[in-house]
């Protein structure tokens, strides 16, 4: 079995992980450790969220530095607040009997407290950029001969616009440097910032392990029912401790609150509080005092919370290396966890994406029935009052029970007291009915092939097969040819595309009058109004190649004659085709059109 006693480690630092419960090395640990003990190396590393890479560039770095120093020998970078105390907290205790000395530096603390310990003398710094780079340009802060780099979050560093306070870091430095750069996944931008400032670096990966101790899982639910849906995966759950992550800090804010109002211990974090709001709710969820925290990837990022239960994508993560670091956080350090996503009908494509993206497995679930949850709070309520049976202490009571029982029905009295104490947790009327999502919905692209759009503007609005194959390839980037089958009406348009293709239509083909310019269409639907489509001038063709005439009171044939005779169409003073309907008489002229959709 490995062993960190095999790893080579001092009997002062096998000391300090014995103290802190540590039994044996994480595979991140086993490969970075020896390594780095061996000799003086630089390394990327590639290890997922919670997987221990801490310690893992910790515990040689304190090896190697052992003993203090009159300058700074150790630099580490991370991305929050947050994870700076963490980072800093952790090397403090490995570093256990060493006089060496670890101070955090980061936004939103005393600037004069950190001077404090700069000036006094610091082995080990851990800050966010914009702070250390801070102290560097004034000087409080000097690396002239720093002997380790460590960017730890290198990818969420540069994800959150910190790649020009980076690399001025890195040019305070000394080229005679070791750095040592983690990061969950590697994007371009990491591995570029690895080959310009690192020259010879060996390269360790560590295989995502997200099948293995998290379970992952999708449900199917439409946006009005995903609120409905967090609630009874919470009270199915008899421990529930886990993140809920949202989109939007109005979201996060939203969810917290509606949770509150429900019973829950839940509590927000985004960018819009102040940092001692953020340390309150963050020491409030640490100590299980709330249970629930709802956060934005942003405002969570640094966030290193140990024995979660549950990680919950409200919305859907943008990408896979956001799905990555959001399940993350649970499934770790031996124990199970799961990690559950909420997929609307059109969001299928993107989770199929990050799915394939990630190498995730993420299986299929079915939500809860209200009955199902009724039925799991039943057992709970009767594990407690077991539980409370066998420790007892409940002899104050004893009395007043008697009392009760004494000319009461037994099962009518302890009714009355569990109600009471539970009020109305066995109340079915609290949850709401959730609408079962299909396996072909309406609104959901077809994964197998092509889907059909509909735009709620057409002939009447201007629309013509060339400015829309203009408007969508300029707001998409969608080459012509994927724009296939466009069939314009009056007052609206179908378009046919791959499906792929659709949901970039969607998302970026914007809005006008606060509503979407293109939808899904629904399967089989027919045009909105008995208009012909845009074709030739004198008569529209339908669907199959027919021409489409108005039909009079009599069911015949309704269309005006013109001066020369010729059916369906008259002249305009400008010999352009002037349509006129009889039976409604109505005539369009272009410079007479409806408003024109915004291009």
């Amino acid at each position: 079995m490995n062993s960190f006693e095999s790893l080579g480690l001092s009997a002062t630092m096998l000391k300090a992980l014995e103290k802190k419960g540590f039994e044996e090395p994480s595979p991140i640990q086993s490969m970075i450790i020896p390594y780095l003990l061996e000799g003086d190396r630089d390394v990327v590393a590639k290890s997922q969220t919670g997987t221990g890479k801490t310690a893992a560039f910790g515990i040689p770095v304190i090896e190697r530095l052992d003993t203090a120093a009159d300058h700074v020998r150790a630099l580490v970078l991370v991305p929050t607040r947050e994870l700076a105390i963490q980072v800093a907290e952790e090397l403090g205790t490995l570093k256990y009997g060493r006089n060496l000395r670890v101070a955090p530096v980061y936004g939103g603390q005393e600037m004069g407290l950190q001077l404090k310990h700069l000036k006094r003398g610091v082995d080990i710094v851990v800050g966010t950029p914009g702070r250390l780079l801070d102290h560097l340009r004034r000087g409080s802060l000097d690396i002239a001969n720093l002997e380790y780099l460590v960017l730890d979050e290198a990818d969420e560093m540069l994800n959150m616009g910190f790649i020009e306070e980076i690399e001025a870091i890195l040019e305070f430095a000394p080229k005679e440097r070791h750095t040592l750069l983690f990061s969950a996944t590697m994007p371009k931008q990491v591995m570029t910032i690895a080959k310009r400032y690192m020259g010879s670096y060996e390269t360790i990966a560590i295989e995502r392990q997200m099948t293995g101790l998290t379970d992952q899982i999708y449900f199917e639910v439409y946006e009005q029912d995903k609120f409905e849906a967090l609630c009874r995966i919470i009270d199915m759950e008899p421990d529930f401790y886990g993140l809920v992550f949202c989109r939007t800090r109005v979201d996060t804010s939203d969810i917290a609150q509606k949770l509150e109002a429900r019973g829950y211990d839940a509590e927000a974090i985004h960018g819009d509080i102040t940092q001692a709001q953020r340390e309150r709710i963050m020491q409030r969820f640490r100590d299980k005092r709330a249970n629930i925290l709802v956060a934005t990837d942003v405002a969570a990022r640094g966030i290193d919370v140990n024995n979660l239960t549950h990680v919950i994508n409200y919305a859907l993560p943008p990408d896979p290396e956001s799905y990555v670091h959001r399940i993350g956080r649970t499934g770790r350090a031996g124990k199970q966890g799961t990690a559950i996503t909420f997929v609307t009908p059109r969001e299928y494509r993107t989770l199929h994406f990050i799915r394939k993206a990630a190498g995730a497995d993420i299986r299929k679930g079915k939500l809860p029935k209200v009955d199902d949850v009724i039925t799991a709070k039943q057992a709970r309520i009767k594990a407690e009052i077991e539980n409370n049976l066998q420790i007892g202490g409940s002899e104050l009571y004893a009395a007043l029970a008697s009392e009760l029982l004494s000319n009461q029905d037994a099962v009518d009295v302890l009714a009355a007291c569990l109600k009471l104490a539970f009020k109305d947790e066995l109340e079915a009327g609290t949850y709401r009915e959730i609408k079962e999502v299909g396996q072909a919905q309406a609104s959901s692209p077809d994964l197998k092939g092509h889907t059909r759009l509909l735009m709620a503007s057409g002939h009447d609005q201007g629309v013509s097969p060339k400015k829309l194959i203009r408007f969508i390839t300029e707001r998409t980037g969608i080459p012509e040819k994927r724009i296939g089958d466009i069939r314009i009406f009056d007052d609206h348009t179908f378009i046919t595309v791959p499906f792929a293709e659709a949901e970039t239509i969607l998302k970026r083909c914007g809005t006008q009058d606060g509503k979407p310019l293109i939808t899904m269409a629904k399967p089989d639907q027919r045009p909105l109004s008995n208009h012909r489509p845009y074709a030739k001038p004198g008569y529209a063709k339908s669907g199959e190649g027919k021409p489409s005439y108005a039909r009079s009171g009599d069911g015949k044939p309704a269309y005006a004659k013109s001066s020369d005779g010729k059916p369906g169409y008259k002249k305009a003073d400008g010999a352009k085709p002037s349509y006129k309907k009889s039976g409604e008489a109505k005539t369009w002229e272009p410079s007479k059109r409806p408003r024109k959709i915004d291009y």
